[in-house]
């Protein structure tokens, strides 16, 4: 049976690590939404992606935050029972920090394991359908989001499209140049202005041409047909999108295990050091929450989040030294869950095994 300070302190810390998550979640959320709103508006994303694209962005985030939220929710719990002097009281009975920590386990515990499950399987599952519905969402992208001064292609290169400029107020684009290659024909259209409608007749949506050329032939065959035209409408083609599951971040830890390259091992060292750093941080939150009776309880938040940024970043530093080569693949990212865990010790001896020193 669990004792009621077991349940008492199992029950803080889940209330707080559901509100510190909702309160990242909504920032970062309403960011990627605002971003999100912005490209659909500048016409480089189709509006029906946005909620496909929101909902797992939420799980990414999720995913990259918890370790964050359980960090802080210990921090934040730790630090109202000094506030209030009730960690004296429990100190009196002679329960320290790290038997508050076997205490905490029956939350931490399964929330780390969910972590690790999602990190090390879900993790690339929903990379590769947020790629895919990018993809997906740029294909079905109008000729007005296209960003003029480039080329675009489609078909593997054998459909290139140029707009100079979009105007969006009229709904038009103004000089645009269209090469397409069907085996050894090709034709080159260009026109003044150009709008894009469905066109059933040509099976999906089209452009609408305006004042232009079209040349067509065989090269090196010499007799290319030139027509001029006043109105004239071409298919848009399919983009038909490859997803690159070569890439690290997409693929599976069998496919990870089975492979000896960098970039591979920098993957599956990253994604293991998700459950492995929430754990550490929440060892760390136990003695760095010690504070005298007359700290607030957010004395050491700002030293937490701190020590927090410096170690998120060399996990990512370290992460991109392994693909490169730079840093060996053993120790690899666990030299820096090292440095952590040295830390950890020295605070806890620091504070005495029992958490009775402050």
């Amino acid at each position: 049976m669990f004792s009621i300070l077991n349940r008492y302190f199992s029950r803080e810390l889940a209330l707080t690590f559901v509100a510190v998550s909702a309160v990242l979640l909504a920032v970062v959320v309403s960011k990627s939404f605002v971003s999100l709103l912005t490209r659909v508006m500048e016409g480089k994303m189709s509006a029906d992606a946005v909620l496909s694209l929101l909902g797992l962005g939420i799980l990414e985030a999720a995913i990259l935050l918890a370790p964050f939220a359980l960090f802080i929710s210990v921090m934040l719990v730790l630090g109202r029972l000094y506030r209030d002097s009730e960690i004296y009281a429990i100190q009196a009975n002679g329960i320290g920090l790290l038997r508050l920590f076997r205490y905490a386990v029956l939350f931490i515990l399964p929330v780390i394991v969910l972590l690790g499950y999602a990190s090390v399987f879900l993790a690339p599952q929903i990379a590769q359908q947020v790629e895919a519905i990018k993809l997906e969402a740029k294909e079905r992208t109008s000729v007005l989001g296209l960003v003029p001064g480039q080329f675009i292609e489609a078909r593997q290169g054998d459909w290139v499209v140029f707009i100079e400029a979009a105007e969006r107020e009229t709904g038009t684009a103004r000089n645009i140049f269209i090469y397409d290659r069907r085996g050894d024909r090709i034709s080159i259209e260009t026109a003044r202005s150009v709008q894009q409608a469905e066109a059933p007749e040509l099976e999906g949506k089209s452009l609408i041409l305006s004042q232009g050329q079209r040349y067509e032939g065989i090269p090196g065959e010499g007799n290319f047909t030139v027509l001029s035209f006043e109105r004239h409408s071409v298919r848009i083609p399919e983009l038909n999108p490859v997803l690159d599951l070569d890439d690290p971040e997409f693929m599976t830890v069998a496919q990870l295990l089975g492979s000896h390259a960098t970039p591979e091992l920098a993957e599956l060292q990253w994604r293991l050091s998700i459950p492995v750093a929430a754990l550490l941080l929440v060892l760390l939150a136990f003695p760095l929450s010690v504070v005298r009776p007359r700290q607030g309880r957010f004395a050491k938040l700002g030293l937490a989040i701190i020590i927090y940024l410096i170690y998120s970043n060399l996990m990512i530093l370290a992460e991109t030294w392994v693909a490169d080569g730079q840093l060996p693949a053993v120790p690899g990212l666990f030299a820096v869950h090292g440095v952590i865990a040295l830390l950890i010790v020295s605070l806890f001896m620091k504070q005495g095994a029992w958490g009775h020193r402050t």
